[in-house]
């Protein structure tokens, strides 16, 4: 149990150090920012892309200052890991930033701007994330736990922290990253 949600843990440490150099820096979050922005086709200097990308300003911020235990602007695997345990597994607190990342991160995604993130418009994040077709819509089909066809910031929320916590296959936050990265 405690080896699968480590493996889950050093994989989505893997997602943020875009460049592969070993560590997370600023440059890799905003890589990540401009990924999805690609993704969605929105240019950074739109409202929607200047609002991810300050939200991403503010995740960085969150996870340098827990994570960043020798404060020289790089996040080791070894940080990152220590912090999502105490932050997740261990039960600590979800810190207001990330609540205002994925509501930006959320915002981006309802592309048609009805208010709702539906499965396509889903599918085009974890599609960036590595995600098949058929895996797209089998994570919407599990995230979307009350079943209104529409991601909630409160759905996501809870799917990352289950992520994080529960190692079962199948449950709402196994689906936010690539099987094959969680197994690997």
């Amino acid at each position: 149990m405690k080896q699968v949600l480590q493996h889950r843990i050093d994989s989505t440490f893997a997602h943020y150090d875009v460049n592969r150099n070993g560590v997370i820096e600023l440059a890799d979050i905003y890589a990540l920012a401009n990924r999805l922005l690609q993704a969605y086709g929105e240019p950074a200097s739109s409202e929607r892309g200047r609002d991810l990308v300050e939200a991403y300003d503010r995740f960085w911020e969150m996870l340098a200052d827990h994570c960043d235990t020798d404060r020289d602007g790089r996040i080791g695997p070894d940080e990152y890991r220590a912090a999502m345990i105490e932050a997740f597994v261990e039960g600590g607190p979800i810190n207001m930033d990330f609540l205002e990342v994925v509501q930006s991160l959320l915002v981006l995604m309802d592309t048609n701007g009805d208010g709702r993130v539906d499965a396509a418009e889903f599918g085009v994040l974890l599609k960036a994330r590595g995600l098949s077709v058929e895996e797209c819509a089998t994570a919407f089909l599990h995230l979307d736990t009350d079943g209104d066809g529409a991601i909630s910031v409160q759905e996501y929320v809870a799917a990352v922290r289950d992520y994080y916590t529960n190692p079962a296959e199948d449950t709402p936050g196994s689906w936010l990253y690539p099987k094959a990265l969680q197994r690997a």
